[in-house]
């Protein structure tokens, strides 16, 4: 009975985490006809992904001639087609990317299995299957296109339908960026509102369900393989939210290993000064911004032990480090002067009370000072700075921000058999800030020189489970 009761409890487990998910995967689909138009039955479907050099899925035609091969990682492919009494027909230069219903018809030609048909496919410019108005990027598109923060985030106001009010262009990881704002992600779909926006990464929801308005996990640019942002009328598979689904799928490893490392850096001799240090005649803010990291993925594989092939598991894996020190001009009003904190006072103040409260005594000059105002004056007002303008009693300095961030992100994926395919991935990311403003304090900074990134670039040749860590420390 126990036995029973946990079978039972797993197969609900498994059951509400596939519902949970959202659609991460494509499908081919068409129909197998001969040259007079006539549909064919049991005709075998071979589905070839040429990533991983594996056959994915093996099915047969049925009476109508027709095939389905659902649930397919997004990747490249080939479609092999054979049928007793015709030539073998292959399909090649097949891309699935996520969400996609890609049809593709069969002409098959009356000969023998020796000979084969080869046709290349051609991508599709107008998706005919379904009505969702739909943007991709792929992997490439988000690691070449110009982005400041490094964020694929920033890549979905390129969308049409799609209004950013974002606070600032420079939209970072973790609940704040250097420039001091919110990182909230309000990019408005088709007129709805931001939060009504559904954030996924392999299918596992990404959002902060505190506001709905920044998102959990942050991952690197060079470990996505494509995203897709949803704006309206998809399919019932996509739910949660009402206005747009932005789906990201992480990288896997191929047959082959690849692998690549970069830097990207900023630096303040690229700037110029900005107007709030230069009205204080304070030298040019420092600026020190790296970005580096590096990815490798590939096959599991154990000469003479496992996996000789290269088609059954594969991994991937990156790491992504940013040092980030920024230096943000303040100007901190109504401090108290020298004279001030020794009890001389510009004005009269009261010193004494009567039972209703009315004051007594006026004085501009304070003899007994309170035991607790003199501890916060040794404490904290005779650390500060003299006044830079002692007419409205004003401090103009320059705090020192740290935004350091890492993140490691490992996937593996392997092919149980035709039918079955499953993969794993931890997603970690440890974001501790120093932000002497106090959280959210924006202050107008320099970025003139924030487009003029250095880079050093080189490349050689349904599971999910997320760790994140976040720290916030006061300076």
């Amino acid at each position: 009975m126990k036995a029973q009761l946990s079978l039972a409890g797993l197969f609900f487990f498994l059951a509400s985490t596939l519902t949970l998910a959202q659609e991460i995967t494509g499908d081919i689909r068409g129909i197998v006809h001969d040259p007079t138009g006539a549909l064919i039955n049991g005709a075998t479907v071979q589905v070839f992904n040429t990533d991983r050099n594996t056959v994915i899925r093996t099915l047969k035609t049925d009476a109508d001639g027709a095939y389905v091969a659902p649930l397919l990682p997004v990747g490249h492919y080939k479609l092999v087609v054979i049928s007793p009494g015709f030539q073998q027909y292959n399909a090649t230069n097949i891309v699935l990317n996520v969400s996609d219903r890609r049809v593709i018809d069969v002409t098959l030609t009356v000969g023998v299995n020796t000979q084969t048909v080869d046709v290349t496919e051609a991508a599709e410019p107008i998706n005919l299957e379904t009505a969702t108005a739909s943007g991709l990027m792929t992997g490439n598109e988000v690691r070449e296109l110009g982005n400041v923060t490094r964020n694929y985030e920033q890549l979905v106001s390129l969308q049409p339908g799609v209004a950013s009010s974002l606070a600032s262009d420079q939209l970072f990881v973790g609940v704040s960026n250097p420039v001091g704002t919110s990182n909230q992600i309000n990019f408005s779909i088709n007129g709805n509102r931001p939060t009504q926006n559904n954030w996924t990464i392999d299918g596992a929801d990404n959002v902060d369900r505190g506001a709905n308005l920044t998102l959990l996990a942050y991952p690197s640019i060079d470990s996505i393989a494509e995203f897709n942002v949803l704006r309206s009328s998809y399919l019932p598979e996509h739910g949660r939210s009402s206005a747009g689904e932005i789906t990201v799928i992480t990288r896997s490893g191929t047959s082959q290993f690849h692998g690549s490392a970069y830097d990207f850096f900023r630096n303040d001799v690229l700037n110029a000064n900005n107007f709030f240090a230069n009205r204080a005649g304070l030298d040019r803010p420092e600026l020190r911004w790296n970005d580096f990291g590096f990815t490798l993925g590939g096959p599991v594989y154990i000469p003479g032990v496992y996996n000789k092939d290269r088609n059954k598991t594969f991994f991937f894996y990156s790491q992504e480090w940013r040092r980030i020190i920024t230096y943000n001009t303040f100007t901190s009003n109504a401090l108290p002067t020298p004279a001030m904190l020794q009890g001389t006072m510009p004005v009269a103040v009261c010193t004494a009370f009567d039972a209703n409260g009315d004051c007594t005594n006026q004085t501009t000059q304070i003899t007994n000072i309170d035991p607790t105002a003199q501890a916060y004056i040794t404490d904290i007002y005779s650390k500060i700075p003299a006044l830079t303008n002692t007419v409205d009693n004003t401090l103009t300095w320059v705090g020192r921000n740290v935004f350091n961030y890492r993140e490691e992100n490992v996937r593996i994926d392997h092919n149980v058999g035709s039918k079955l395919n499953v993969f794993g991935r931890f997603l970690d990311d440890s974001i501790p800030t120093q932000e002497p403003g106090g959280l959210f304090t924006p202050r107008a900074v320099d970025h003139s020189g924030d487009a003029r990134w250095a880079e050093a670039s080189t490349a050689c040749g349904f599971w999910n489970w997320r760790g994140t860590r976040r720290g916030r420390a006061a300076a």
